[in-house]
């Protein structure tokens, strides 16, 4: 079973990046490349790189070609055996192991818009509510010389609980194959729990499982980015010859492991590492203040790393228990005389 994490986060909050960084820790710790599985509309421009490396093995999902069997095989292991050809022309084979030692998944929040789309534009009930009567509407437009007819149709309640349960399905196949670790993405999202309170999580459809999908995966991090202003010198539009100080707004972005509160409202953001507790304090020294950060030499791959580390270290401190116990187990040799009464 593979280890598992999510990095949720705002648009803009390099988790792409971090995808990067996840295959250059599964290249170094297995010697194998990473398998991208992609939904998001903004492809995979930061691991361009380690694309054209062989490093990362990208597919995009095309949603419009029957996207819920596609991404229901690929969880199950199945991979394209050639991803550069045409949505309607891939055949799925068995995935490479000896080749694969990673998958990442971009993301929860995509693949759930991608399912909501699909059922009303395929007309399918899911939840034994009739589309036609829940409104909607078909207008006709004129393509290459002919009048064609579109219909648009609204979700019913029925797909909320669909998507999500399909969803949770997805990445229990995905937890499920024999790689090191699976990593996911998904936008972050401001919902309301079942007492009104409100909750702060991976962005998926409906309002339960924005609460509930921590829970799916061992380690949760949440991508905060904050507005930093500086100022820097730049030509005078009046005076080209003169500069004069300009100020400029830059994004840096802190990876939070442990529960923070949101700088606005207070609002705490769910996380959580997958560390044996003996060992969280080491980590916390390690990343002090419960974040870690990203540079260009580096970013989600130094968090793994460090964890194995320490899980690697707890594990050498209880080998020979088995040992021990049976020592204390094992029935008294003594040859002390029974006194009989």
């Amino acid at each position: 079973m593979a280890r598992s994490g999510c990095i949720y986060g705002s648009t803009g909050s390099r988790k792409t990046t971090q995808v990067k960084w996840f295959a250059h820790y599964i290249a170094a710790a297995t010697g194998k490349a990473t398998a991208l599985l992609s939904s998001d509309g903004g492809g995979w421009g930061p691991c361009q790189p380690e694309v054209d490396a062989g490093m990362i093995e990208p597919f995009f999902c095309d949603p419009s070609f029957v996207p819920l069997p596609t991404l229901r095989k690929i969880s199950q292991g199945y991979w394209p055996e050639n991803a550069s050809l045409p949505a309607n022309q891939i055949n799925l084979r068995r995935m490479d192991w000896d080749r694969i030692g990673g998958i990442a998944v971009e993301g929860w929040t995509s693949i759930s818009s991608v399912g909501m789309r699909y059922l009303p534009d395929r007309g399918i009930n899911v939840g034994g509510e009739d589309r036609t009567k829940l409104g909607g509407f078909e207008q006709t437009i004129q393509v290459e010389g002919r009048v064609v007819s579109e219909v648009l149709r609204s979700n019913t309640r029925g797909d909320f609980g669909f998507i999500q349960n399909f969803l949770y399905g997805l990445v229990m196949n995905f937890n499920s194959l024999p790689c090191r670790y699976v990593l996911y993405t998904a936008l972050e999202s401001k919902t309301e729990d079942d007492d009104r309170t409100t909750v702060f999580g991976p962005a998926i459809a409906g309002k339960k499982a924005t609460a509930q999908c921590g829970s799916w995966v061992g380690d949760l991090v949440h991508a905060q980015d904050y507005t930093v202003e500086s100022t820097v010198m730049v030509p005078n539009p009046a005076k080209p010859a003169e500069r004069i100080e300009s100020k400029v707004l830059d994004t840096t972005v802190r990876f939070f492991y442990k529960k923070h509160p949101d700088p606005t409202t207070g609002i705490l953001f769910p996380a959580k590492p997958r560390v044996t507790p003996e060992r969280v304090r080491e980590l916390e020294k390690a990343f002090p203040g419960g974040y870690f950060e990203s540079d260009d030499a580096g970013g989600f791959d130094r968090y793994l790393t460090l964890v194995d580390k320490l899980s690697a270290g707890q594990a050498d401190t209880l080998k020979g228990w088995r040992q021990r116990a049976d020592e204390k187990l094992r029935p008294s040799t003594s040859k002390d005389p029974i006194a009989i009464t």
